[in-house]
């Protein structure tokens, strides 16, 4: 494996060979591959297999480059790319997800009395470190305008919560509305929605509501399932 994963992370450094930072390639390499062997103490990885791509919810796709029992990986840098996002947020916005997993990992290893790593296998920092010019950067000391970035490996279980913090999140959520009513539909099963207060807000305007119709949709399941995966162009027939 550690072959693997040393050409897996010699692609990576090759691809930013123009912005290493601090570090050769050589030591880049052999960082990413530190960290994807710590990784693997804990989680089961593997080799995907070649050609392996995952989409995004019709705003793009990714290839898979690990796969473990239940879930498979990607590159964050390659995610970031198809959907619009800048590698050093997606690296920022991977950085504060896996510090809110370490906290809840705590939490729960206070409370077993172990320590365990059930909620640190969605993301892998490779340790790598790039800088590039950025004119949109706050200028350093010397006037430079740069930003910091490198890779990580990130869970497909965790691309719906990126896909919605990136410039397509608002449109990525309209698309999931029929969706998510029909999942809120079946954990509710033998409940009656009616009956069960909540309030809508639409442009600052609180109204009373309740839960039936906050999940109501006019689609069928199928139908709904197609809304989520047709991205940003995609129109259901007798969708307005």
């Amino acid at each position: 494996m550690s072959s693997h994963f040393e050409r897996f992370a010699a692609a990576i450094v090759a691809r930013n060979d123009d912005n290493l930072c601090d570090y050769g390639p050589d030591e880049q390499v052999a960082r990413a591959v530190a960290a994807l062997e710590r990784f693997a103490t804990y989680t089961e990885i593997k080799p995907a297999t070649p050609g392996h791509m995952i989409d995004l919810a019709g705003f793009g796709s990714a290839p898979v480059h690990f796969e473990g029992k239940d879930k498979k990986y990607l590159l964050i840098s390659e995610v970031a790319d198809a959907l619009g996002v800048t590698v050093w947020d997606a690296c920022k916005w991977a950085d504060k997800e896996h510090l809110w997993a370490l906290r809840e990992q705590r939490e729960n290893d206070e409370e077993d009395g172990i320590l365990g790593w059930n909620c640190l296998d969605d993301y892998c920092d490779l340790k790598l470190w790039f800088n590039v010019d950025n004119p949109e950067a706050k200028p350093d000391a010397g006037g430079r305008r740069t930003s910091d970035y490198g890779d990580w490996l990130i869970s497909h279980d965790r691309l719906m919560l990126f896909i919605a913090d990136s410039p397509w999140g608002k449109e990525f959520m309209s698309n999931m509305s029929d969706l998510f009513a029909h999942g809120m539909k079946k954990f509710f099963a033998g409940g009656d929605l009616a009956n069960i207060p909540a309030v809508r807000i639409e442009d600052g305007v609180v109204t009373e509501a309740t839960a039936a119709d906050l999940f109501h949709s006019d689609l069928t399941e199928e139908e709904a399932r197609r809304k989520a995966s047709r991205g940003p162009n995609g129109v259901l027939e007798g969708d307005s």
